[in-house]
Protein backbone atom coordinates (compact mmCIF):
# COMPACT_ATOMS: atom_id res chain seq x y z
CA UNK A 1 0.00 0.00 0.00
CA UNK A 2 0.94 3.29 -1.08
CA UNK A 3 1.82 6.56 1.09
CA UNK A 4 -1.26 8.08 -0.11
CA UNK A 5 -3.55 5.19 0.62
CA UNK A 6 -2.34 5.16 3.97
CA UNK A 7 -3.18 9.10 4.71
CA UNK A 8 -6.51 8.10 3.21
CA UNK A 9 -7.10 5.28 4.89
CA UNK A 10 -6.47 6.74 8.31
CA UNK A 11 -8.35 10.34 7.09
CA UNK A 12 -11.43 7.92 7.33
CA UNK A 13 -10.95 6.44 10.23
CA UNK A 14 -10.89 9.34 11.85
CA UNK A 15 -14.51 10.80 10.51
CA UNK A 16 -15.46 7.20 11.72
CA UNK A 17 -14.52 8.26 15.01
CA UNK A 18 -15.71 11.27 15.21
CA UNK A 19 -19.08 10.48 13.84
CA UNK A 20 -19.51 7.93 15.93
CA UNK A 21 -18.80 9.76 19.04
CA UNK A 22 -21.36 12.53 18.20
CA UNK A 23 -23.61 9.78 17.46
CA UNK A 24 -23.12 8.39 20.64
CA UNK A 25 -23.59 11.10 22.46
CA UNK A 26 -26.54 12.12 20.20
CA UNK A 27 -28.44 8.94 21.47
CA UNK A 28 -27.45 8.91 24.75
CA UNK A 29 -29.78 12.61 25.14
CA UNK A 30 -32.28 10.90 22.81
CA UNK A 31 -32.99 8.06 24.63
CA UNK A 32 -33.16 9.67 28.09
CA UNK A 33 -35.49 12.05 26.62
CA UNK A 34 -33.17 14.84 28.01
CA UNK A 35 -33.86 18.58 27.80
CA UNK A 36 -31.11 19.71 30.84
CA UNK A 37 -28.70 22.02 28.58
CA UNK A 38 -26.21 21.06 31.32
CA UNK A 39 -26.60 17.52 30.80
CA UNK A 40 -26.44 18.09 26.76
CA UNK A 41 -23.49 20.63 26.49
CA UNK A 42 -21.50 18.22 28.91
CA UNK A 43 -22.34 15.12 26.71
CA UNK A 44 -21.34 17.48 23.40
CA UNK A 45 -18.26 18.99 25.26
CA UNK A 46 -16.78 15.41 25.69
CA UNK A 47 -17.40 14.44 22.28
CA UNK A 48 -15.44 17.87 21.11
CA UNK A 49 -12.96 17.13 23.61
CA UNK A 50 -12.17 13.97 22.47
CA UNK A 51 -12.57 14.27 18.48
CA UNK A 52 -10.19 17.09 18.99
CA UNK A 53 -7.18 14.67 19.70
CA UNK A 54 -7.59 13.40 16.30
CA UNK A 55 -7.42 16.48 13.83
CA UNK A 56 -5.34 19.34 13.38
CA UNK A 57 -6.12 22.89 13.85
CA UNK A 58 -8.94 23.04 11.42
CA UNK A 59 -10.35 19.95 11.91
CA UNK A 60 -10.78 20.67 15.78
CA UNK A 61 -12.90 24.19 14.98
CA UNK A 62 -15.20 22.36 12.80
CA UNK A 63 -15.44 19.56 15.07
CA UNK A 64 -16.46 22.81 17.63
CA UNK A 65 -19.01 24.36 15.43
CA UNK A 66 -20.51 20.81 14.70
CA UNK A 67 -21.34 20.43 18.55
CA UNK A 68 -22.88 24.00 18.62
CA UNK A 69 -25.29 23.15 15.85
CA UNK A 70 -26.57 19.73 17.10
CA UNK A 71 -27.27 21.41 20.48
CA UNK A 72 -29.70 23.69 19.11
CA UNK A 73 -32.26 20.98 18.50
CA UNK A 74 -32.02 19.80 22.52
CA UNK A 75 -32.80 23.28 23.83
CA UNK A 76 -35.82 25.37 24.63
CA UNK A 77 -36.20 28.75 22.38
CA UNK A 78 -35.49 31.23 25.02
CA UNK A 79 -33.07 34.16 24.93
CA UNK A 80 -30.66 32.61 27.83
CA UNK A 81 -30.36 29.38 25.93
CA UNK A 82 -29.83 30.76 22.42
CA UNK A 83 -26.79 32.92 24.12
CA UNK A 84 -25.80 30.06 26.26
CA UNK A 85 -25.50 27.74 22.53
CA UNK A 86 -23.81 30.44 20.99
CA UNK A 87 -20.92 30.90 24.11
CA UNK A 88 -21.10 26.80 24.15
CA UNK A 89 -20.27 27.38 20.12
CA UNK A 90 -17.42 29.54 20.44
CA UNK A 91 -15.72 27.97 23.61
CA UNK A 92 -15.98 24.62 21.35
CA UNK A 93 -14.22 25.93 18.33
CA UNK A 94 -11.84 27.53 20.24
CA UNK A 95 -10.84 24.26 22.32
CA UNK A 96 -11.28 22.40 19.10
CA UNK A 97 -8.56 24.37 17.70
CA UNK A 98 -6.61 24.51 20.58
CA UNK A 99 -6.66 20.70 21.11
CA UNK A 100 -5.99 20.37 17.39
CA UNK A 101 -3.00 22.61 17.74
CA UNK A 102 -1.68 20.96 20.13
CA UNK A 103 -2.34 17.59 18.82
CA UNK A 104 -0.09 18.93 15.67
CA UNK A 105 2.89 20.23 17.51
CA UNK A 106 3.12 16.72 19.58
CA UNK A 107 3.45 14.63 16.10
CA UNK A 108 6.11 17.16 14.96
CA UNK A 109 8.52 16.32 18.36
CA UNK A 110 7.90 13.38 18.18
CA UNK A 111 10.23 10.92 16.24
CA UNK A 112 10.02 9.87 13.17
CA UNK A 113 9.40 5.86 13.23
CA UNK A 114 12.61 3.69 12.79
CA UNK A 115 12.47 2.54 9.36
CA UNK A 116 14.67 -0.81 9.36
CA UNK A 117 17.78 -1.35 6.88
CA UNK A 118 16.78 -2.04 3.63
CA UNK A 119 20.13 -2.02 2.13
CA UNK A 120 20.94 -6.31 1.95
CA UNK A 121 24.69 -7.22 3.32
CA UNK A 122 26.21 -7.97 -0.02
CA UNK A 123 24.72 -4.85 -1.49
CA UNK A 124 26.00 -2.77 0.91
CA UNK A 125 29.47 -4.27 1.19
CA UNK A 126 29.48 -3.92 -3.06
CA UNK A 127 28.67 -0.38 -3.29
CA UNK A 128 30.82 1.89 -5.07
CA UNK A 129 29.94 4.99 -2.66
CA UNK A 130 31.57 4.84 0.79
CA UNK A 131 29.35 3.65 3.13
CA UNK A 132 29.28 3.51 7.22
CA UNK A 133 27.21 2.55 10.16
CA UNK A 134 27.48 4.38 13.08
CA UNK A 135 25.44 4.95 16.45
CA UNK A 136 24.20 8.79 17.30
CA UNK A 137 27.39 9.93 18.66
CA UNK A 138 29.48 9.36 15.37
CA UNK A 139 31.04 5.93 16.66
CA UNK A 140 31.35 3.82 13.20
CA UNK A 141 30.74 -0.15 14.20
CA UNK A 142 30.60 -0.98 10.38
CA UNK A 143 32.13 0.01 7.27
CA UNK A 144 32.02 -1.35 3.19
CA UNK A 145 34.49 -1.78 1.13
CA UNK A 146 34.84 0.98 -0.84
CA UNK A 147 34.67 2.89 2.63
CA UNK A 148 37.71 1.13 3.74
CA UNK A 149 39.43 1.53 0.94
CA UNK A 150 39.03 5.32 0.63
CA UNK A 151 38.80 6.45 4.12
CA UNK A 152 40.75 3.57 5.99
CA UNK A 153 39.51 1.83 8.97
CA UNK A 154 38.29 4.54 10.76
CA UNK A 155 36.24 4.72 14.42
CA UNK A 156 34.59 7.95 14.17
CA UNK A 157 32.89 9.89 12.38
CA UNK A 158 35.12 12.97 13.02
CA UNK A 159 38.05 11.22 11.66
CA UNK A 160 37.09 11.28 7.93
CA UNK A 161 35.18 14.92 7.64
CA UNK A 162 37.13 17.58 7.06
CA UNK A 163 37.93 19.70 10.16
CA UNK A 164 36.29 22.72 8.92
CA UNK A 165 33.19 21.31 7.61
CA UNK A 166 32.71 18.75 10.65
CA UNK A 167 30.71 21.19 13.03
CA UNK A 168 28.04 21.34 9.40
CA UNK A 169 27.96 17.30 9.49
CA UNK A 170 27.14 17.21 13.04
CA UNK A 171 24.31 19.06 12.77
CA UNK A 172 22.89 16.45 10.12
CA UNK A 173 24.57 13.90 11.82
CA UNK A 174 21.53 15.29 14.83
CA UNK A 175 18.78 15.74 12.49
CA UNK A 176 19.33 12.22 11.00
CA UNK A 177 19.10 11.20 14.30
CA UNK A 178 15.51 13.10 15.39
CA UNK A 179 13.96 13.24 11.85
CA UNK A 180 14.65 10.03 10.74
CA UNK A 181 17.13 11.14 7.81
CA UNK A 182 19.26 14.62 6.43
CA UNK A 183 18.54 16.27 3.59
CA UNK A 184 22.24 16.02 2.15
CA UNK A 185 24.73 18.19 2.03
CA UNK A 186 28.33 18.80 0.01
CA UNK A 187 31.61 18.76 2.54
CA UNK A 188 34.88 17.64 2.17
CA UNK A 189 35.55 13.85 3.65
CA UNK A 190 39.40 12.67 4.22
CA UNK A 191 41.01 10.04 2.68
CA UNK A 192 43.34 7.55 4.55
CA UNK A 193 46.38 9.41 2.96
CA UNK A 194 45.20 12.51 4.30
CA UNK A 195 43.60 14.13 0.78
CA UNK A 196 40.47 16.13 0.46
CA UNK A 197 37.69 14.18 -0.43
CA UNK A 198 34.41 16.74 -2.22
CA UNK A 199 31.78 14.67 -1.22
CA UNK A 200 27.56 15.16 -0.69
CA UNK A 201 27.05 13.28 2.39
CA UNK A 202 23.52 11.66 3.22
CA UNK A 203 22.62 9.94 6.55
CA UNK A 204 18.97 7.80 7.96
CA UNK A 205 18.63 6.40 10.73
CA UNK A 206 18.01 2.32 10.34
CA UNK A 207 17.66 1.52 13.94
CA UNK A 208 17.28 3.12 17.58
CA UNK A 209 21.22 3.48 17.67
CA UNK A 210 21.89 2.96 14.27
CA UNK A 211 22.47 5.58 11.41
CA UNK A 212 23.24 4.87 8.14
CA UNK A 213 25.92 7.27 6.40
CA UNK A 214 26.66 7.34 2.58
CA UNK A 215 29.86 9.75 0.89
CA UNK A 216 28.88 10.34 -2.84
CA UNK A 217 32.19 11.29 -4.75
CA UNK A 218 31.96 14.66 -5.98
CA UNK A 219 35.78 15.02 -7.17
CA UNK A 220 34.84 14.96 -10.85
CA UNK A 221 32.09 17.91 -10.42
CA UNK A 222 34.27 19.72 -8.39
CA UNK A 223 37.61 19.30 -10.89
CA UNK A 224 35.34 20.08 -13.77
CA UNK A 225 33.58 23.34 -11.69
CA UNK A 226 37.68 24.20 -10.74
CA UNK A 227 38.48 24.55 -14.39
CA UNK A 228 35.46 26.32 -15.30
CA UNK A 229 35.94 28.53 -13.29
CA UNK A 230 39.80 29.14 -13.89
CA UNK A 231 38.36 29.62 -17.82
CA UNK A 232 35.68 32.33 -17.03
CA UNK A 233 38.26 33.77 -14.72
CA UNK A 234 41.22 33.61 -17.16
CA UNK A 235 38.40 34.33 -20.35
CA UNK A 236 37.51 37.75 -17.63
CA UNK A 237 41.11 38.61 -17.56
CA UNK A 238 41.61 38.45 -20.83
CA UNK A 239 38.71 40.98 -21.56
CA UNK A 240 39.40 42.95 -19.40
CA UNK A 241 42.96 43.41 -19.90
CA UNK A 242 42.30 43.85 -23.69
CA UNK A 243 39.38 46.23 -23.06
CA UNK A 244 42.11 48.21 -21.19
CA UNK A 245 44.78 48.29 -24.23
CA UNK A 246 41.55 50.33 -25.96
CA UNK A 247 42.68 54.19 -27.02
CA UNK A 248 38.77 54.81 -25.42
CA UNK A 249 38.11 55.04 -21.90
CA UNK A 250 35.29 52.91 -21.17
CA UNK A 251 33.51 52.92 -17.81
CA UNK A 252 30.30 50.59 -16.64
CA UNK A 253 27.79 51.96 -14.31
CA UNK A 254 24.86 50.09 -12.52
CA UNK A 255 21.67 51.66 -12.74
CA UNK A 256 22.28 54.29 -9.43
CA UNK A 257 25.49 55.63 -11.66
CA UNK A 258 27.57 53.84 -9.40
CA UNK A 259 30.89 53.13 -10.97
CA UNK A 260 31.46 49.50 -11.40
CA UNK A 261 33.81 48.99 -13.35
CA UNK A 262 36.69 51.11 -15.50
CA UNK A 263 39.65 50.70 -18.02
CA UNK A 264 42.81 52.12 -17.63
CA UNK A 265 42.69 54.95 -20.13
CA UNK A 266 40.06 56.27 -18.51
CA UNK A 267 42.56 57.19 -15.79
CA UNK A 268 45.06 58.06 -18.24
CA UNK A 269 43.00 60.31 -19.69
CA UNK A 270 41.03 62.36 -16.84
CA UNK A 271 44.48 62.27 -15.15
CA UNK A 272 42.44 59.72 -12.07
CA UNK A 273 43.78 56.21 -10.30
CA UNK A 274 40.72 54.15 -12.09
CA UNK A 275 40.79 52.04 -8.76
CA UNK A 276 40.20 54.69 -6.78
CA UNK A 277 36.87 55.26 -9.05
CA UNK A 278 35.61 51.46 -8.85
CA UNK A 279 32.16 52.36 -6.12
CA UNK A 280 32.22 56.12 -6.58
CA UNK A 281 29.14 58.07 -7.96
CA UNK A 282 29.97 59.16 -11.19
CA UNK A 283 28.95 62.79 -10.03
CA UNK A 284 31.53 63.13 -7.65
CA UNK A 285 34.41 62.15 -10.60
CA UNK A 286 32.57 64.26 -12.83
CA UNK A 287 33.05 66.79 -10.43
CA UNK A 288 36.16 66.30 -9.54
CA UNK A 289 37.32 66.60 -13.25
CA UNK A 290 35.00 69.30 -14.00
CA UNK A 291 37.34 72.69 -13.81
CA UNK A 292 39.07 71.07 -16.39
CA UNK A 293 35.95 70.76 -18.75
CA UNK A 294 35.44 74.57 -20.94
CA UNK A 295 31.86 73.88 -21.28
CA UNK A 296 30.07 74.14 -18.31
CA UNK A 297 27.18 72.09 -19.73
CA UNK A 298 28.49 68.67 -20.44
CA UNK A 299 28.75 67.06 -16.99
CA UNK A 300 25.14 67.55 -16.63
CA UNK A 301 24.91 66.07 -20.38
CA UNK A 302 27.13 63.01 -19.34
CA UNK A 303 24.85 62.50 -15.96
CA UNK A 304 21.62 62.23 -18.04
CA UNK A 305 22.76 60.22 -20.74
CA UNK A 306 19.82 61.29 -22.97
CA UNK A 307 21.31 62.56 -26.14
CA UNK A 308 23.07 61.30 -28.94
CA UNK A 309 27.13 61.18 -29.04
CA UNK A 310 28.86 64.94 -28.57
CA UNK A 311 32.39 66.21 -28.45
CA UNK A 312 33.97 67.94 -25.83
CA UNK A 313 37.66 69.38 -24.71
CA UNK A 314 38.97 68.38 -21.74
CA UNK A 315 42.25 70.37 -20.35
CA UNK A 316 44.95 68.47 -19.30
CA UNK A 317 49.33 69.02 -18.55
CA UNK A 318 50.00 68.49 -22.38
CA UNK A 319 47.13 71.06 -23.61
CA UNK A 320 43.97 70.75 -25.27
CA UNK A 321 42.06 67.41 -25.77
CA UNK A 322 39.26 66.49 -27.93
CA UNK A 323 37.11 63.66 -26.38
CA UNK A 324 33.84 62.69 -28.30
CA UNK A 325 31.07 60.12 -25.59
CA UNK A 326 29.18 57.59 -26.36
CA UNK A 327 26.77 56.22 -24.07
CA UNK A 328 25.03 52.24 -24.01
CA UNK A 329 22.27 51.26 -22.29
CA UNK A 330 23.02 47.96 -20.61
CA UNK A 331 19.83 44.89 -20.96
CA UNK A 332 21.28 42.30 -19.05
CA UNK A 333 19.58 41.04 -15.99
CA UNK A 334 23.01 41.72 -13.91
CA UNK A 335 23.12 45.22 -14.60
CA UNK A 336 19.75 46.25 -15.90
CA UNK A 337 19.27 50.03 -15.93
CA UNK A 338 22.82 50.64 -15.94
CA UNK A 339 25.19 51.36 -19.03
CA UNK A 340 28.29 51.66 -20.70
CA UNK A 341 30.34 55.24 -21.70
CA UNK A 342 32.60 55.89 -23.97
CA UNK A 343 34.88 58.26 -24.19
CA UNK A 344 36.91 58.09 -27.50
CA UNK A 345 40.22 60.29 -27.88
CA UNK A 346 39.88 62.22 -30.91
CA UNK A 347 42.86 64.82 -30.56
CA UNK A 348 45.05 63.28 -32.94
CA UNK A 349 42.46 62.70 -35.41
CA UNK A 350 41.65 66.47 -35.21
CA UNK A 351 44.98 67.20 -35.68
CA UNK A 352 45.15 65.09 -38.51
CA UNK A 353 41.86 66.92 -39.94
CA UNK A 354 43.20 70.87 -39.12
CA UNK A 355 46.69 69.44 -41.08
CA UNK A 356 44.50 68.24 -43.60
CA UNK A 357 42.33 71.55 -43.94
CA UNK A 358 45.38 73.49 -44.46
CA UNK A 359 47.19 71.59 -46.80
CA UNK A 360 43.88 71.49 -49.28
CA UNK A 361 44.01 75.45 -48.31
CA UNK A 362 47.79 75.34 -49.39
CA UNK A 363 47.07 73.63 -52.51
CA UNK A 364 44.32 75.12 -53.86
CA UNK A 365 46.41 78.42 -53.49
CA UNK A 366 49.09 76.46 -55.24
CA UNK A 367 46.99 75.60 -58.06
CA UNK A 368 45.46 79.31 -58.36
CA UNK A 369 49.13 80.49 -58.53
CA UNK A 370 49.79 78.00 -61.08
CA UNK A 371 46.79 78.65 -63.16
CA UNK A 372 47.85 82.38 -63.14
CA UNK A 373 50.99 81.52 -63.89
CA UNK A 374 49.55 79.26 -67.32
CA UNK A 375 47.60 82.66 -68.14
CA UNK A 376 51.05 84.80 -68.01
CA UNK A 377 52.80 81.99 -69.94
CA UNK A 378 50.33 81.76 -72.46
CA UNK A 379 50.08 84.97 -72.86
CA UNK A 380 53.79 86.81 -72.62
CA UNK A 381 55.75 84.18 -74.46
CA UNK A 382 53.26 83.40 -77.23
CA UNK A 383 52.97 87.11 -78.48
CA UNK A 384 56.91 86.95 -79.38
CA UNK A 385 56.40 83.93 -80.99
CA UNK A 386 53.79 84.79 -82.49
CA UNK A 387 56.14 88.00 -84.18
CA UNK A 388 59.06 85.39 -84.57
CA UNK A 389 56.85 83.38 -86.55
CA UNK A 390 55.33 86.20 -88.67
CA UNK A 391 58.29 87.79 -89.65
CA UNK A 392 60.24 84.41 -90.82
CA UNK A 393 57.38 83.81 -92.86
CA UNK A 394 57.66 87.30 -94.38
CA UNK A 395 61.61 86.84 -94.96
CA UNK A 396 61.19 83.98 -96.29
CA UNK A 397 57.83 85.20 -99.17
CA UNK A 398 59.48 88.48 -99.54
CA UNK A 399 63.87 88.12 -99.34
CA UNK A 400 64.17 84.72 -100.77
CA UNK A 401 66.23 85.81 -103.76
CA UNK A 402 68.63 88.16 -101.55
CA UNK A 403 69.06 85.61 -99.09
CA UNK A 404 71.95 82.43 -100.23
CA UNK A 405 71.63 78.98 -99.86
CA UNK A 406 72.69 79.20 -96.30
CA UNK A 407 70.96 82.05 -95.28
CA UNK A 408 67.36 80.59 -96.25
CA UNK A 409 68.44 77.04 -94.42
CA UNK A 410 68.67 79.29 -91.43
CA UNK A 411 65.60 81.05 -91.63
CA UNK A 412 63.87 77.29 -92.03
CA UNK A 413 64.90 76.34 -88.70
CA UNK A 414 64.27 79.48 -87.54
CA UNK A 415 60.60 79.29 -88.37
CA UNK A 416 60.87 75.28 -87.25
CA UNK A 417 62.18 75.93 -83.60
CA UNK A 418 59.40 78.59 -83.41
CA UNK A 419 56.70 76.41 -84.37
CA UNK A 420 58.35 73.63 -81.78
CA UNK A 421 58.38 76.32 -79.21
CA UNK A 422 54.73 76.99 -79.94
CA UNK A 423 53.87 73.19 -79.30
CA UNK A 424 55.98 73.33 -76.50
CA UNK A 425 54.02 75.81 -74.39
CA UNK A 426 50.78 74.13 -75.60
CA UNK A 427 51.78 71.18 -74.06
CA UNK A 428 53.31 72.85 -71.06
CA UNK A 429 49.75 74.78 -70.94
CA UNK A 430 47.86 71.96 -71.22
CA UNK A 431 49.64 69.19 -69.09
CA UNK A 432 49.55 72.03 -65.84
CA UNK A 433 45.19 72.18 -66.28
CA UNK A 434 45.05 68.65 -65.85
CA UNK A 435 44.17 68.40 -62.27
CA UNK A 436 44.42 72.04 -60.72
CA UNK A 437 40.41 71.74 -61.31
CA UNK A 438 37.88 69.11 -60.83
CA UNK A 439 36.69 68.35 -63.95
CA UNK A 440 33.02 66.81 -64.61
CA UNK A 441 32.80 63.07 -64.72
CA UNK A 442 30.64 61.44 -66.83
CA UNK A 443 29.63 58.55 -68.79
CA UNK A 444 31.36 58.17 -72.56
CA UNK A 445 30.17 55.92 -75.26
CA UNK A 446 34.14 55.54 -76.32
CA UNK A 447 32.11 54.46 -79.35
CA UNK A 448 30.84 57.42 -80.38
CA UNK A 449 34.09 58.85 -79.08
CA UNK A 450 36.50 57.10 -81.32
CA UNK A 451 33.98 58.49 -84.44
CA UNK A 452 35.51 61.97 -83.48
CA UNK A 453 38.75 60.91 -82.85
CA UNK A 454 39.53 59.36 -86.04
CA UNK A 455 38.04 62.59 -87.77
CA UNK A 456 40.28 64.80 -86.18
CA UNK A 457 43.16 62.90 -86.80
CA UNK A 458 42.37 63.33 -90.48
CA UNK A 459 45.51 63.13 -93.05
CA UNK A 460 47.82 61.48 -89.97
CA UNK A 461 45.57 58.29 -90.37
CA UNK A 462 45.50 58.59 -94.12
CA UNK A 463 48.27 55.26 -94.78
CA UNK A 464 47.73 53.48 -91.40
CA UNK A 465 45.31 50.98 -91.23
CA UNK A 466 43.36 51.16 -87.57
CA UNK A 467 41.80 48.21 -86.69
CA UNK A 468 38.80 48.91 -84.14
CA UNK A 469 36.26 46.21 -82.10
CA UNK A 470 32.54 45.97 -83.28
CA UNK A 471 31.62 46.87 -79.76
CA UNK A 472 33.26 49.22 -77.63
CA UNK A 473 32.62 49.58 -73.58
CA UNK A 474 30.50 53.29 -71.68
CA UNK A 475 33.56 53.95 -69.22
CA UNK A 476 32.63 56.94 -66.27
CA UNK A 477 35.35 59.69 -67.76
CA UNK A 478 35.57 63.26 -68.87
CA UNK A 479 34.92 63.15 -72.13
CA UNK A 480 37.54 66.14 -73.46
CA UNK A 481 40.81 64.59 -71.71
CA UNK A 482 39.50 60.64 -72.40
CA UNK A 483 39.67 62.16 -76.21
CA UNK A 484 43.18 63.55 -75.53
CA UNK A 485 44.44 60.27 -74.06
CA UNK A 486 43.71 58.40 -77.17
CA UNK A 487 44.47 60.91 -79.95
CA UNK A 488 48.12 61.01 -78.42
CA UNK A 489 48.33 57.26 -78.05
CA UNK A 490 47.82 56.94 -81.61
CA UNK A 491 49.30 60.02 -82.51
CA UNK A 492 52.71 58.44 -80.84
CA UNK A 493 51.68 55.31 -82.45
CA UNK A 494 52.05 56.58 -86.16
CA UNK A 495 54.47 59.01 -85.35
CA UNK A 496 57.15 56.00 -84.02
CA UNK A 497 56.16 53.69 -87.06
CA UNK A 498 58.92 52.23 -89.17
CA UNK A 499 56.53 50.15 -91.01
CA UNK A 500 55.56 50.67 -94.70
CA UNK A 501 52.19 48.57 -93.51
CA UNK A 502 51.61 50.96 -90.47
CA UNK A 503 49.01 49.24 -88.33
CA UNK A 504 47.17 50.34 -85.33
CA UNK A 505 44.56 48.46 -82.86
CA UNK A 506 42.49 48.97 -80.33
CA UNK A 507 40.87 46.83 -77.88
CA UNK A 508 39.75 46.50 -74.31
CA UNK A 509 38.54 43.87 -71.74
CA UNK A 510 36.06 43.64 -68.75
CA UNK A 511 38.42 44.51 -65.56
CA UNK A 512 35.74 44.02 -62.97
CA UNK A 513 35.14 47.50 -61.94
CA UNK A 514 37.03 49.23 -64.61
CA UNK A 515 37.67 48.79 -67.97
CA UNK A 516 41.35 47.97 -69.69
CA UNK A 517 41.91 49.62 -73.01
CA UNK A 518 44.99 48.60 -75.24
CA UNK A 519 46.31 50.46 -78.08
CA UNK A 520 48.69 48.15 -80.24
CA UNK A 521 50.82 49.34 -83.24
CA UNK A 522 53.60 47.01 -85.29
CA UNK A 523 56.33 50.21 -84.97
CA UNK A 524 59.90 50.61 -83.99
CA UNK A 525 59.72 49.36 -80.25
CA UNK A 526 60.93 50.22 -76.91
CA UNK A 527 63.71 48.75 -74.98
CA UNK A 528 63.25 47.82 -72.00
CA UNK A 529 65.31 50.32 -69.97
CA UNK A 530 63.04 53.44 -70.94
CA UNK A 531 59.80 52.36 -70.52
CA UNK A 532 59.66 54.02 -67.44
CA UNK A 533 61.37 57.06 -68.56
CA UNK A 534 59.24 57.91 -71.75
CA UNK A 535 56.11 58.88 -69.09
CA UNK A 536 58.15 61.35 -67.68
CA UNK A 537 58.29 65.06 -68.94
CA UNK A 538 60.48 66.49 -72.16
CA UNK A 539 61.72 62.34 -72.51
CA UNK A 540 62.29 61.37 -76.11
CA UNK A 541 63.74 58.36 -77.60
CA UNK A 542 64.93 59.50 -81.39
CA UNK A 543 64.40 63.27 -81.39
CA UNK A 544 66.51 63.02 -84.76
CA UNK A 545 63.61 61.19 -85.90
CA UNK A 546 61.16 63.77 -85.11
CA UNK A 547 62.05 67.20 -84.27
CA UNK A 548 58.60 68.17 -83.76
CA UNK A 549 57.95 66.45 -81.00
CA UNK A 550 57.80 68.07 -77.41
CA UNK A 551 58.60 64.99 -75.28
CA UNK A 552 55.23 65.95 -73.31
CA UNK A 553 52.84 63.58 -74.93
CA UNK A 554 52.99 60.55 -72.60
CA UNK A 555 53.48 62.36 -69.53
CA UNK A 556 50.18 63.75 -70.38
CA UNK A 557 48.71 60.88 -70.76
CA UNK A 558 49.40 59.57 -67.82
CA UNK A 559 48.25 62.39 -65.83
CA UNK A 560 45.21 62.63 -67.80
CA UNK A 561 44.81 58.38 -66.67
CA UNK A 562 45.78 59.52 -62.95
CA UNK A 563 42.82 61.86 -62.75
CA UNK A 564 40.13 59.15 -63.97
CA UNK A 565 41.60 57.57 -60.88
CA UNK A 566 43.45 54.56 -63.58
CA UNK A 567 46.89 53.38 -64.10
CA UNK A 568 48.99 52.87 -67.78
CA UNK A 569 51.85 51.05 -68.60
CA UNK A 570 53.22 49.38 -71.53
CA UNK A 571 54.29 45.90 -73.31
CA UNK A 572 57.19 46.41 -75.99
CA UNK A 573 59.60 44.12 -78.00
CA UNK A 574 62.26 46.10 -80.08
CA UNK A 575 61.68 46.22 -83.54
CA UNK A 576 58.31 44.50 -83.36
CA UNK A 577 55.85 47.31 -81.75
CA UNK A 578 54.49 48.18 -78.86
CA UNK A 579 50.96 48.06 -76.56
CA UNK A 580 50.22 50.81 -74.16
CA UNK A 581 47.29 49.96 -72.22
CA UNK A 582 45.33 51.90 -69.38
CA UNK A 583 42.35 51.57 -67.31
CA UNK A 584 39.73 53.66 -66.65
CA UNK A 585 36.56 53.00 -63.98
CA UNK A 586 32.90 52.01 -64.86
CA UNK A 587 29.87 53.56 -64.22
CA UNK A 588 27.82 52.63 -61.42
CA UNK A 589 26.24 50.05 -63.70
CA UNK A 590 28.45 48.00 -65.64
CA UNK A 591 29.91 49.14 -68.58
CA UNK A 592 27.49 48.36 -71.14
CA UNK A 593 29.07 47.89 -74.95
CA UNK A 594 27.94 49.22 -77.97
CA UNK A 595 28.01 48.84 -81.42
CA UNK A 596 31.21 50.81 -82.94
Amino acid sequence: MDVESILRFKNAGKLLATIALFGLALGVVVGFHARSTPIVFALLAMSVLTSALLWEVLGGMIVGGLAAALATPFLPAEGSSLVAVGAFGLAAVIAGGGIGYANRRERQRRPAPVQPCMIPEDVFQRALNPMLIMDPSGRVSERNDRAIELLGSVKHFSEFIHLDDLERARHELERAVNMGESDGIEVRAVSWDHKPLPSEIRMRRIAAERIWIELADRSEESELERKLNEAEARYRYLIEDAIDTLDSGIVLLDRDRQIVWANQTLGYLFNVDRDELIGEDLRRMLQAVGDRIPDEGVPSQILSADSDSFVFALNDELGERILEYRSIPIETDRYQGGRIDHYIDLTEMKKLERELVEKTERLEASNKKLEEFSHVVSHDLKQPLRTIQAFSQFLVEDYQEALDEEGQEYLGRLKRSSERMKSLIDDLLKLSSIGTKREPMEKVDVGDLMAEVREDLGALLAEVELALPEELPTVMANRTRLGELFGNLISNAVRYNDKDDMRIELDWEDGGDEVVFAVRDNGMGIEERYRERIFELFERLSPEDNPESTGAGLAICKRIVEEFGGRIWLDSKLGEGSTFYFSVPKPTSAATPVRN
